[in-house]
């Protein structure tokens, strides 16, 4: 048996489920979820907490959380399921794209891949946030914005600037191939043959979280806003149960390893991960004694997640809580040192 079998066949998952009573406890938090998946394929959920800091509907593991600017990793894989399908190319120019924009020079060559690694020259400082609070059509709304930022980029292609509109034109990107909105594309082609139920917007329902500020305010379902607007959607609107996030997480991972999924072959998803930046496919690339990390944080202000891939570990740890709290951040920032082996 090799080092690694052994290390497999003797891995016990971790106490999620203390790990995550003990963090709303000490962090006073409404509630908090965490995800592992194992070395050997093993799934681990546990959700503490309530739907709120002024309820008393304690959560279930089906519970939905607001996944914020993790969306931005599914966005990216959607994308690579047209290049799967040989109808896209993610080296392929904006301006060829979307012929019909017009372009600022200044990033005429800044390709897909760039978008997707926020070196597009592209910045969040010509969105209309009124405008799109107010828009009736997503859809529209997100193409609209698009438009007005590819005519005034703020920096030059190859020069990272994180930025919401980047994939706001993915989607448009995705939205103009597949011809149909960026939600009903991302359902049928990555969420439904994962076998994942998610939704947009902060989740509905009387039994499933309600979000809260920075100062620990509940925001009611009726409140003016619950949420980033939808023309948002590419950048950091889904959400799911933590079981449906694990799924796509393992497809992930799984592609990483050089393995095929029921959404895309690892043939392409080297081809989307094949980049030398420290930003790839909607993931931050860093490297810890030796590991080579994927990970993301997501926030709508209202609510955390956290996702960390460990590929060469064949591990990964997904946590969210719903609330914008910075005890939120304290509590995510502890938890991984718990729950991975050094």
């Amino acid at each position: 048996m090799t080092t690694e079998e052994t290390s497999q066949a003797t891995w016990e998952p971790p106490d999620l489920a203390a790990v995550a009573a003990e963090s709303v406890a000490t962090f006073d938090l409404p509630a908090l979820a965490i995800v592992h998946i194992g070395p050997v394929g093993v799934v681990d959920v546990a959700v503490a907490g309530r739907r709120s800091h002024d309820s008393d509907v304690v959560l279930g593991e089906d519970a939905p959380f607001h996944l914020g600017s993790d969306t931005k990793a599914m966005t990216a894989v959607l994308l690579a399921t047209f290049v799967q399908d040989g109808q896209l190319d993610l080296d392929a120019l904006l301006s060829t794209l979307l012929p019909d924009l017009p372009i600022d020079e200044r990033i005429a060559a800044a390709s897909l891949r760039d978008v997707l690694g926020h070196r597009a020259g592209l910045t969040d400082d010509a969105l209309d946030m009124g405008a799109l609070y107010a828009a009736t059509d997503a859809s529209a709304a997100r193409a609209d914005a698009v438009a007005d930022a590819l005519a005034a980029p703020g920096g030059p292609v190859g020069e990272f600037v994180y930025a919401n509109v980047n994939y706001m034109v993915a989607g448009l990107v995705s939205e103009r191939i597949g011809g149909d909105s960026w939600e009903q594309l991302i359902t049928t082609r990555v969420f439904e043959p994962l076998g994942m139920a998610c939704g947009f917007g902060a989740p509905i329902g009387p039994d499933v979280p309600l979000g809260h500020t920075a100062t620990g305010e509940v925001v009611p379902e009726d409140a003016p806003v619950t949420d980033n607007p939808p023309a948002f959607g590419p950048a950091g609107t889904v959400h799911c149960s933590m079981g449906d996030w694990a799924k796509f997480a393992a497809a992930v991972l799984a592609g990483l390893q050089g393995r095929d999924t029921a959404v895309l072959d690892a043939t392409t998803v080297e081809d989307l991960f094949n980049d030398d930046h420290d930003y790839v496919a909607g993931w931050s690339r860093i490297t810890v004694v030796g590991d080579t990390i994927y990970a993301h944080d997501g926030s709508n202000t209202v609510w955390y997640a956290r996702a960390l891939l460990i590929p060469d570990r064949h591990e990964a740890l997904l946590i969210a809580s719903n609330t914008g709290e910075a005890s939120a951040v304290t509590a995510m920032d502890a938890i991984p040192e718990q729950l991975l082996e050094p």
